[in-house]
């Protein structure tokens, strides 16, 4: 096989959404059974899995992977079996149809890793599977051949009563089909490939020598070939077939004992011709230009390609027309039967038409009127395509204009940006302190200019939550069938787009919520009947768009969180003191789970009960510039709600000034600017408040979460911002301006510190702190 390296991206790409699509409609299918949901559905889904698990074979097998195609075949034909009615999809099934999508993922990714497929045992897996061809009556391959050779061996070992099965032909009809080539014979890999797609044809070809696969694979060079056949046929029938076949010197058809039955010399056909052949693919079909390449080069094989349509560059590129097909005119001693079988053999191929030119015409007599007229419309439709060749071509821009970028570049990409930003800075100061007109309005079009260009780079790194999202519902249902829980996993929003940083570390902290709501939250289905809740627990994954950032929900309808138990646990374990829980309101007793160490769980799982878990999620939504609260009512569940900013490379802020220093606060992280009078405030509990539209919210001054001394002020800017549970105000000595701002990371060394998700350089070289509000307010709800 040539080299086929250069798609090696494009397969990887395509298995992992084709595995995706898989394991999310095996699922998908699960439900729709278990909630009787209608046939129109159940079939479409099940459509959907047969034809995703054939293009994996397909694509697998034309990049030379054929252990990963074998295992995908195998998973298509247990699947055969659903869509054919033989079997239902239960739980077990789904089960072991889920298992072998782990051995195709890991296959995939040592073929990122190595190049090759790796050494992994299916045995196992394949005897799993083969209970459910035994339970509907299918050999599923591995029977049918034990059983096959064991009637092949039957009549040498003498053991005939034991072997007339009823199923089971006469000795007589089986034959084996001796070919020899012609010494000088080239191409015998594909001859021999067709003479067994022949022999296919009369009956049921038993045994080959050398081997079907590498025959199948055209590999087979080789003086002679076996066959052994079952069949009704005539043994001179065997022979004719077989020996008109160019490049077959002799044909010799034997019975099993070794009577020659039926022999002749190969006749051949003869001369060559001319046809135009027009192949034509599935029009969904992936990697459609290795799929044309390796057409093309199977008929390149048997004959002499004098042209292409379009040329062959374009085909290797999939740049097809219409699309989807193409034309070539073959010169070749092969039968228009024979040509067929070359091209069909080949997966996502869907038909393939082959007519012959040239000398055909004036062979018959009566219909030559009937063929000018036909030549003479096939003239006028090639003369419409050359006039309309401009328009065929615009298909192939279209397709030319989506390319793959590694991530890698996006990511240098954005630096640079970032790095421009702050250079505009620089130079926005220079201007505004020369004063040039002329360089302000310069100035003014670069930043525009910087503006579209930043925000082309942030649209190219959005990348869809469900690359994420999709993940969850395989492992949602293994842990709630591990737990003996029911679970209906709902999810929301998945076309909502975030940037690629964000949602690279966005998964393991979905892992940590999703597992506590199964572990901790949703009750066991009798727990749940005695409550008077539905057996299945109900967990949603939701994803949504507010102003400038996303909202990402993990609610779940179970036990719900009792701050009485938190408190208690987290005094056993020595984080807080009685007196502390004393003093603590609800809200900040379930703050406390996200304490290092912290676990309700007393005896240690797999799972959980180690309190690794909720603190990292907390850091990890620290780390990208978000915030996290969480609602619960005992009894009715739980809910954690992460607000995550679209992008983190580069932000607007509002800078603002505390005696003489410069911070930057997240423009997301603000609902409004105030200015407070100090007569304007009053006290509840000791803390001073302010009265917003009818809303109560605290006022908090940044020097004294700063720990610096407290201004006199009669009257002072204050920033609004929304906490979750409740909104407050954050009050500072001046607010400067709105600007683009490039989130630099504080380093290992000053990481542990709150309040801070960074820091940004300034046009004048200045390095400010950007602060991260919710960490410096005490991480969240209740947290003041």
């Amino acid at each position: 096989m040539e080299d086929l390296s250069q798609y090696l991206d494009e397969f990887l790409a395509d298995a992992r959404d084709r595995i995706d699509s898989l394991s999310n409609a095996i699922l998908t299918l699960e439900k729709i059974v278990k909630e009787g949901g209608s046939e129109e559905e159940k079939k479409a889904m099940i459509d959907q899995i047969f034809r995703d698990a054939h293009t994996l074979k397909g694509t697998a097998a034309t990049m030379g992977f054929m252990k990963l195609s074998e295992v995908a075949h195998k998973m298509e034909n247990l699947f055969d079996l659903v869509r054919s009615g033989k079997i239902e999809p239960t739980p077990e099934l789904i089960d072991v149809l889920l298992e072998f999508l782990d051995i195709i993922e890991a296959m995939v990714d040592n073929i990122e890793e190595t190049g090759e497929e790796g050494d992994f045992d299916v045995d196992s897996l394949f005897e799993k599977a083969q209970k459910f061809f035994d339970q509907a009556g299918a050999g599923g391959g591995k029977k049918e051949e034990e059983k096959e050779e064991k009637e092949e061996k039957a009549p040498e070992e003498g053991e005939g009563e034991e072997a007339e099965a009823p199923e089971a032909p006469p000795a007589g009809n089986r034959y084996l089909v001796k070919v020899y080539f012609q010494k000088d014979a080239p191409l015998r890999g594909v001859r021999a490939f067709l003479i067994l797609s022949d022999l296919e044809e009369l009956g049921v070809v038993v045994e080959t020598n050398p081997e079907r696969k590498v025959i199948e694979d055209g590999k087979a060079d080789v003086d002679v070939l076996e066959f052994v056949i079952e069949t009704e046929e005539d043994p001179e029938k065997i022979k004719t077939v077989v020996s008109r076949h160019p490049e077959v010197e002799k044909v010799e058809v034997q019975t099993l004992g070794g009577e020659t039955v039926a022999s002749g010399e190969g006749r051949g056909e003869g001369g060559e011709r001319k046809y135009e052949v027009t192949v034509y693919l599935q029009k969904d079909a992936p990697l459609k230009g290795v799929r044309s390449y390796l057409v093309l080069q199977d008929l390149q094989k048997v004959g002499v390609v004098e042209k292409t349509e379009p040329n062959a560059i374009d085909i290797q590129n999939g740049e097809l027309i219409d699309g989807y097909y193409f034309r070539v005119i073959l010169r070749t001693n092969l039968n228009k039967e024979d040509i067929v079988k070359i091209i069909t053999k080949h997966p996502d191929v869907e038909n393939a038409d082959v007519r012959e030119i040239g000398e055909e015409a004036p062979a018959q007599a009566q219909p030559k009127p009937e063929k000018k007229e036909e030549k003479k419309a096939e003239k006028a439709e090639k003369k419409e395509k050359k006039a309309a060749k401009g328009p065929t071509k615009t298909p192939k821009v279209k397709i030319s204009k989506i390319i793959k970028v590694d991530v890698s570049h996006l990511d240098r990409l954005m630096n640079l940006v970032g790095e421009l930003v702050i250079t505009k800075g620089r130079l926005e100061q220079i201007a505004e302190r020369l004063g040039d007109r002329e360089l302000l309005e310069t100035l003014s079009t670069l930043s525009r200019l910087l503006t579209e260009l930043q925000d082309e780079i942030m649209e190219m790194r959005l990348t869809p939550v469900a690359e994420v999202f999709n993940k969850f519902p395989r492992m949602v249902r293994e842990l709630a069938r591990k737990m003996g829980k029911e679970v209906e996993f709902i999810i929301e929003g998945a076309d909502i787009e975030v940037d690629r940083t964000i949602l690279d570390k966005l998964g393991d902290v979905l892992v940590h919520l999703l597992r506590n709501a199964i572990d901790h939250g949703i009750e066991p289905p009798e727990e749940r009947e005695k409550l008077g809740k539905p057996r299945a627990g109900r967990l949603e994954l939701i994803a949504r768009r507010e102003r400038s950032h996303v909202e990402i929900i993990v609610r779940d309808d179970g036990r719900g969180i009792d701050p009485e138990k938190i408190k208690r646990k987290a005094i056993e374990k020595g984080l807080i003191t009685p007196e502390q829980a004393a003093e603590m309101s609800d809200e900040e007793a379930i703050n406390l789970i996200f304490l290092p160490g912290f676990s309700t769980k007393d005896q240690v799982t797999d799972v959980s009960g180690r309190g690794v878990g909720m603190d990292v999620v907390k850091e990890v939504v620290k780390s990208l510039n978000g915030s996290i609260a969480v609602y619960s009512e005992v009894g009715k569940g739980t809910t954690f709600v992460l607000k995550l900013p679209v992008s983190m490379a580069i932000i607007q802020a509002l800078l603002i000034k505390v005696q003489d220093e410069v911070y930057a606060v997240p423009i997301n992280n603000i609902l409004e600017s105030i200015e407070i009078k100090r007569e304007n405030l009053k006290s509840i509990g000791g803390k001073e408040v302010i009265v917003l539209r009818g809303e109560i919210i605290p006022v908090i001054m940044l020097h004294e979460l700063f720990g610096l001394p407290m201004p006199e002020l009669e009257e002072f800017p204050a920033l609004v911002v929304d906490l979750g549970a409740q909104k407050v105000a954050i009050g500072v000595d001046e607010l400067l301006h709105k600007k683009d701002i490039v989130i630099k990371s504080l380093g290992k060394m000053l990481s542990h510190i709150s309040g801070f998700a960074g820091a940004t350089i300034l046009g004048d070289g200045s390095v400010v702190l950007i602060i991260e509000i919710n960490g410096l307010l005490g991480g969240g709800r209740g947290g003041i």
